[in-house]
C-alpha cells in the first residue's frame, strides 16, 4: 500500500509531527537553544528532548496511552512546554485549558474532552472542588502541593520527573493526520468549541507564515492555551529556530524583554500594538533585536508601528 504521504501536499511525519522533527533537530543541532525562559535558563534541542523523553516516561508510567485526550491547565514556562511536548511525544493529544475558567464553562471543557487525567498548577486545583467533573479522575499537580480532591487520585509534580526512563514503544507509527491538540476557542457565540487540530494542520498553518527563518527566536507572549501561543510555537519548531516564553505581555517591558531574550519575532493581539505606539517616543525606539511581527486584528496604526520600531508587520486570519 503506498504511503499517503506520498502525495506531495501531505508533508512526511519527519516534516511536521513534533516527535520525529524533536528528535531530528536533536541530533542535527543539539547545542542549539530552542528555549529560553523568564529565568534566565535555556534549553538546548537535545536538552529538551531529553526533558520531554522523561516527562512522557513519567506521563506514560501513569497510564496515558497514544490518542488519548490529556487536559494541561499550567502558565506559561517551563512545565507547560515540557507536558504539551511530552504529550504529543506519546501521540496523546494535548488539550488546554484558559486559565481563567471556573464554575459553568470548566465543567464544559472537561465534559467536552472526556479526559481523566489533568496536569494543574497548583494555585488552580481548588476550582476543581464541588463541580461536575465528568470522566476526570486523576491529577498531576505542578508547582506546588495543590489541594487534595474527594475523588481524584493526586500526583505530585516528581511523578513527571522519573529516575530512570523506560518508553514503550509506540503502537504504531504517529501520522500527519493524528490529533495534535484540542483548542477550545474563546466562545463568544456560545459555549466554547474544541477545535481538534491535526499535526498537518499545525504545519500548514505554521508554514503560512513563510517570513520566519530557522534563525528567528519568537518571544512568546500568548498563553499556551491560545492558538496564538500554540501555533508560533509550533512554526518555530518545524523550523529549528527557537524561543523566548515569558508568562505575559506587559506594555512597560516589552522592550527590555524582547532585547534580554534577543527576540526577533512576536505575535501581538488585541491592543498590544496599540499600548506599545501610545508609549512617549524614545531616540531608542529601533534600537532592539525585533525584525518582525505578526498583529492580530491588523489595526488602523500598523504602518505608524512599523515606522517607528523598525519592523515588519504582518497579519493572519484564521477559522475554526
Amino acid at each position: 500500500m503506498t504511503k499517503s504521504w506520498s502525495d506531495p501536499r501531505v508533508p512526511a511525519p519527519e516534516q511536521c509531527v513534533l516527535r520525529p522533527v524533536l528528535e531530528g533537530f536533536a541530533a542535527s543541532q543539539p547545542d542549539k537553544v530552542f528555549a529560553r525562559f523568564d529565568d534566565g535558563s535555556e534549553w538546548t534541542y537535545r536538552h529538551t528532548l531529553e526533558i520531554v523523553r522523561r516527562t512522557a516516561a513519567g506521563l506514560q508510567a501513569l497510564g496515558v496511552s497514544q490518542g488519548e485526550n490529556v487536559h494541561v491547565w499550567l502558565p506559561n514556562g517551563p512545565d507547560a512546554i515540557r507536558v504539551w511536548f511530552a504529550l504529543n511525544y506519546l501521540g496523546a493529544v494535548y488539550v488546554p485549558i484558559n486559565l481563567a475558567y471556573r464554575g459553568r464553562i470548566l465543567e464544559h471543557a472537561i465534559r467536552l474532552s472526556g479526559a481523566r487525567l489533568l496536569v494543574a498548577h497548583a494555585a488552580l486545583v481548588e476550582r476543581l472542588r464541588g463541580i461536575d467533573r465528568s470522566n476526570l479522575d486523576e491529577l498531576v499537580v505542578l508547582g506546588g502541593a495543590g489541594a487534595a480532591i474527594d475523588g481524584m487520585r493526586h500526583h505530585a509534580a516528581d511523578v513527571l520527573e522519573p529516575a530512570v526512563v523506560e518508553l514503550r514503544p509506540l503502537e504504531r507509527p504517529i501520522q500527519p493526520w493524528d490529533l495534535q491538540s484540542i483548542i477550545y476557542t474563546s466562545g463568544t457565540t456560545g459555549p466554547s468549541k474544541g477545535v481538534m487540530s491535526s499535526y498537518l494542520h499545525a504545519a500548514t498553518t505554521s508554514q503560512s507564515m513563510d517570513f520566519l527563518r530557522a534563525d528567528d527566536r519568537q518571544l512568546v507572549i500568548l498563553p499556551l492555551f491560545h492558538v496564538g501561543g500554540t501555533v508560533a510555537v509550533y512554526a518555530m519548531l518545524l523550523l529549528g529556530a527557537s524561543i523566548a516564553v515569558v508568562d505575559a505581555f506587559q506594555a512597560d517591558a516589552f522592550w527590555d524583554v524582547i532585547d534580554g531574550h534577543r527576540a526577533t519575532f512576536v505575535v501581538l493581539l488585541g491592543g498590544m500594538a496599540t499600548l506599545l505606539n501610545k508609549r512617549a517616543p524614545s531616540p531608542a525606539d529601533r534600537e532592539h533585536a525585533l525584525r518582525a511581527a505578526i498583529m492580530v486584528p491588523l489595526l488602523e496604526d500598523a504602518p505608524a508601528f512599523s515606522r517607528r520600531f523598525g519592523c515588519e508587520i504582518y497579519t493572519v486570519f484564521n477559522m475554526t
